[in-house]
């Protein structure tokens, strides 16, 4: 019989963790688990349920607390306890702070007390960067991380942060972010669709980066470099794509006109055919500041075959291995550099960096491999559950603290 998996979310919106747990969802093994999704947000009130149609359209039903942005009333925890006794369970897998923290009390509303595995998507370079509420609910969650029979991180950074903070070491196990390499995967014919679509220039190097706009993704960063590009003589164009990254960002249109870089940057915001503009660019870089844990843009980047450059934040250093480059955070200069020495490479010696990373995503990262370590991880707490063993963490110690590749 399969076991009745319940998926506790904040909400369904386009992101890191929530396009995961939709692969996720796509790729598992449906003779073994049944999903269901409880988004905590609204799924029909935007932007959080963006993603909802695609869960939907999986036949795995999706249910709802719509619980306000700010704080839950007690009608919200009401409804998450009448949300998960009608679900029924096995086990309760939590995403992101709210999501495990939801999973853990709905969890205590079933006389059976089904088994709950966070999954924090979150690195904490410095808690004081963080909004008082999170830091609150990450203090919060550190006292209570006993209580989850597991906490996956998808970055080993982020492991060792929350530990530092006071999560649990011996629940810790690290599995990252899987990525589906034929839907992202090189499309020779993509940069001239996008250099047609946008009015580019064939001859000026597409530089991309796909990230809404939050002050942790540090655009201005980006900018900055080009800027530094522009003025030594690199014909360079960026493209911006992301929630809140378009013409209506004021900040973002002033810093470009400072700079003299109109005409020279294309705004984008949030798109439906991402693995089609990533294919056409020349190269992707991350300028984030804090906040990473193992960004998703970049293993896309990888296995569409483009070069990345990424600020030293979170596991990009795992991600790109030796086939990109890794800068500071915060540092336009050192951005600049990097990205002019891949830019001086030349196309074809940028192609051949390239494929290297799209072979790197596929034999460490692929969709399949991660949503085995998942579905193993499920397997092992569910029987643990079973057994009714006194001391389940021990039941996971195996798959703990996945060896770097």
């Amino acid at each position: 019989m399969a076991m009745k998996v319940l998926h506790a979310i904040t909400g369904l919106e386009v992101g890191g963790a929530e396009n995961m747990l939709v692969r996720l969802l796509d790729a598992g093994t449906r003779e073994k688990f049944e999903p269901s999704v409880l988004s905590l947000m609204d799924p029909e009130a935007a932007p959080y349920g963006t993603l909802a149609p695609q869960v939907t359209a999986l036949r795995i039903p999706v249910a709802t607390l719509k619980m306000p942005r700010r704080h839950p009333t007690l009608a919200n925890v009401w409804g998450l306890c009448r949300s998960v006794r009608a679900a029924d369970p096995q086990l309760i897998q939590g995403w992101m702070y709210h999501g495990n923290l939801a999973a853990t009390v709905g969890a205590w509303s079933l006389p059976h007390r089904p088994p709950v595995i966070w999954n924090v998507r979150h690195s904490v370079h410095d808690l004081s960067l963080e909004k008082p509420l999170t830091r609150l609910i990450i203090k919060l969650s550190a006292r209570l991380s006993r209580l989850p029979r597991a906490i996956i991180y998808n970055s080993r950074v982020s492991a060792a942060q929350h530990q530092a903070l006071g999560f649990a070491a011996a629940r810790a196990v690290v599995i990252p972010n899987g990525f589906d390499t034929a839907r992202f995967k090189p499309q020779p014919d993509a940069r001239v669709r996008l250099c047609r679509e946008l009015g580019i220039d064939p001859a000026r190097t597409l530089v991309g980066m796909i990230a809404r706009n939050h002050p942790m993704k540090d655009h201005g960063n980006l900018v900055r470099a080009a800027g530094l590009l522009r003025e030594r003589g690199c014909d360079v164009h960026l493209v911006l794509i992301g929630s809140g990254v378009d013409p209506a960002n004021r900040e973002l249109c002033e810093l470009i006109g400072a700079l003299g870089l109109e005409g020279r940057v294309s705004l984008l915001g949030e798109r439906g055919d991402v693995p089609a503009l990533i294919a056409g660019l020349d190269l992707v870089a991350l300028s984030s500041a804090w906040g990473e844990g193992f960004p998703n843009v970049l293993g896309e980047a990888m296995a569409s075959g483009v070069p990345c450059v990424a600020t030293d934040v979170g596991d990009c250093t795992w991600v790109l291995g030796p086939h990109g480059i890794i800068v500071p955070p915060r540092q336009s200069e050192a951005l600049a550099i990097a990205l002019g020495r891949l830019i001086d490479l030349g196309s074809d010696a940028r192609r051949q960096l390239g494929q290297a990373g799209r072979a790197r995503i596929i034999q460490h990262f692929s969709i399949h491999e991660v949503v085995r370590q998942y579905e193993a991880l499920h397997l092992q707490v569910g029987a643990a559950q079973t057994r009714r063993r006194p001391r389940p963490s021990a039941e996971v110690a195996h798959v703990r603290h996945r060896r770097a590749v």
